[in-house]
């Protein structure tokens, strides 16, 4: 099992992921399990329930990184900890979930606690658990940098102005005018870019279109508020 992987952009620019199967998913014992449970209207638009993402050896192998965790998590955190130390991973970029979330708060902390013992390592990642990470300010350490990530159902608390965060726009001129960063060449500047308003711009995929209907997700937070 390849704990940490890399696509051809990610290769480019100096980060390896760490991937869970995105929101709901069938386990190999035929039990449900939800490892989005913040997820809200990004459900619906998803890019990680489309594509590559959909290849049977790729769901086989994020499944057996989610059961890896759940199963043997003691084991999991030592792997993680002794692949980090290699040479190759030293002034690196790790992001966690390119699909998947927080789902338990000791999940959370195990991953605090390999980032504090693999300080040459930055790890970063966009999370809806707002709350979850709110909580844990005092115990994340400098190299494990959050990105509070709209549309989920805590998006209330996000600070706009103050928290580093992210939201999808359907519309890339809107997203320079109100200040957000385009990091869509490389993806680390969400984490270390002096800007913390993280612009993504919509995936172009005909249904993803269609359903954002001109918006971004923050506006979907703003509908129910």
């Amino acid at each position: 099992m390849y704990l940490l992987t890399q696509n051809r952009d990610l290769k480019k620019t100096g980060i390896y992921g760490w991937t869970l199967p995105a929101h709901f998913v069938t386990l190999t014992n035929g039990e449900r399990f939800n490892t989005c449970p913040s997820a809200g209207v990004c459900g619906a638009f998803c890019y990680a329930k489309t594509g590559t993402f959909q290849f049977r050896n790729v769901k086989r192998a994020h499944i057996e990184k989610l059961e890896l965790v759940l199963n043997h998590r003691d084991l999991w955190f030592r792997m993680m900890v002794e692949e980090l130390a290699k040479p190759k991973y030293k002034d690196k970029f790790v992001r966690i979930h390119d699909a998947g979330d927080f789902f338990d708060k000791d999940y959370a902390e195990r991953w605090l606690g390999i980032a504090a013992v693999s300080k040459h390592v930055t790890f970063y990642t966009y999370t809806k658990e707002v709350k979850l990470f709110k909580d844990l300010e005092w115990a994340t350490p400098s190299n494990f940098i959050v990105i509070y990530s709209y549309g989920g159902k805590q998006d209330h608390l996000i600070d706009p102005e103050n928290d580093r965060h992210s939201d999808v726009f359907s519309d890339y001129d809107e997203m320079l005018r109100l200040g957000y960063n385009d990091i869509g060449d490389d993806d680390k500047q969400a984490a270390i870019h002096p800007n913390k308003k993280v612009g993504l711009y919509r995936n172009n995929i005909p249904f993803v279109i269609k359903r954002m209907q001109g918006k971004r997700f923050s506006d979907y937070a703003k509908a129910k508020g």
